[in-house]
């Protein structure tokens, strides 16, 4: 004991006992763990999938669509859309995957970021300024929220949050419209380019791949800085106490520590992810509607992606957030020769995807691809490595 809670948090699991220095997969397991808790590894990893992941979407795709007859590549925009919904739900899964809250009013710090920085827009109309007034009304937001919704947990918790964002989206629809323009949207959106405009958001720097644009730049990297505050925040002693907290909040309790704290805290930095995904949306569609931002909805989509993807996962839900909006924007213009166009039918087949990623592989994308590489180097199978949070909001037993 250091008689630091914190310290002593570091050094210790939720049962009492210490941290093992092998990982369930063994040496080639704990390398890997290793490699991952790196700053620079997952930086430059990232940044070389996001490098190649617009021309992978829309030119490989693209391709493939041609030769089969059917339209399956993106489009210039839905990479941007992607990393953009993949910061949000980087941020939830914080609070999802690895604190244990189940938060059903995201949609309230996404939205009202958007919001902010729309109206910010008109007088500066600058995309980086823009992105931080946003942050920072969704971040003041987060707080009474958060202060009040925590001192609820499971189903209390996640209902509460539910009647705040929802009570935002009709304050927005009704009372506020004359601020959000109501249900007509809010359009007045100006975001002249980087740089005082000098670089305009749809300018296409590389002139033989018109995939690349200057907002996917923006927000690639938007998204490398949010995947290393992250990662700095999972491998740290706050980000253990955090996976504690998932794990058992009495015997953190029991520690010494201040769980109201660090519920609170855990809450507020995954709105300041919510509230930066919020702005660069608002930047991208140069549109906003209350449903589209603070409709339940929306939060139910976060909560759709992070499970898809992989909770208790850093880049897991991204890839849940790959599927649901690919779904949403490629799969929904396939017309196929028996059904026809699938159109609004998405959703199902969004649903489909779900219960089948759910039942076949419980840890989500992200824990399949683990397990597949467990297999491929000896480690053997089964959930070896992270063990996602109770994704209830409650307490395990």
């Amino acid at each position: 004991m250091t008689g630091d809670p914190a310290d002593d948090a570091a050094g210790a699991v939720p049962d009492g006992g210490t941290v093992a220095g092998e990982t369930a997969g063994g040496s080639g397991g704990s390398a890997l763990a290793g490699l991952r808790e790196r700053d620079d590894f997952v930086v430059i990893g990232m940044a070389a999938a996001l490098v190649a992941f617009p021309f992978l979407l829309i030119d490989v795709l693209g391709g493939v669509g041609d030769a089969v007859g059917l339209s399956v590549g993106g489009y210039s925009g839905l990479p941007s859309l992607v990393l953009i919904y993949g910061i949000v739900v980087i941020g939830f899964n914080l609070l999802l995957g690895y604190t244990g809250l189940l938060s059903f009013g995201h949609a309230a710090f996404f939205g009202s970021a958007a919001y902010a920085a729309g109206l910010f827009s008109q007088v500066v109309p600058s995309p980086i300024l823009m992105v931080v007034v946003g942050t920072l009304v969704a971040t003041l937001l987060a707080w009474p929220i958060g202060f009040v919704s925590i001192r609820r947990s499971g189903v209390y918790f996640a209902v509460l949050t539910l009647t705040f964002g929802q009570a935002l989206y009709f304050w927005a629809l009704g009372p506020g419209s004359w601020l959000t323009d109501g249900d007509d949207g809010f359009s007045g959106i100006e975001a002249d380019g980087l740089f005082l405009g000098a670089l305009p958001l749809d300018a296409e720097p590389i002139p033989m791949l018109d995939s690349y644009t200057v907002m996917y730049a923006f927000t690639a990297v938007v998204m490398l800085v949010g995947v290393w505050a992250a990662n700095r925040i999972v491998n740290s002693p706050y980000g253990l106490i955090l996976e504690a907290l998932g794990e058992n909040e009495e015997r953190v309790e029991f520690v010494g520590l201040n769980v109201f704290r660090y519920k609170l805290m855990a809450f507020m930095i995954s709105a300041v992810f919510a509230g930066v995904g919020g702005a660069m949306f608002v930047i991208h569609e140069q549109y906003i509607h209350p449903t589209t931002g603070l409709y339940w909805i929306q939060s139910g989509d976060f909560v759709i992606m992070t499970v898809l993807g992989g909770t208790g996962s850093l880049v897991g839900p991204v890839l849940g957030a790959l599927v649901f909006e690919y779904v949403a924007n490629v799969v929904s213009g396939v017309s196929l020769p028996v059904v026809g166009s699938i159109g609004s039918l998405w959703r199902f087949v969004l649903g489909a995807v779900f219960v089948f990623i759910v039942w076949v592989f419980p840890r989500g994308i992200y824990g399949a691809f683990a397990d597949l590489a467990r297999y491929a180097t000896g480690g053997g199978g089964g959930s070896g490595g992270e063990e996602p949070a109770a994704a209830d909001g409650g307490e395990r037993e």
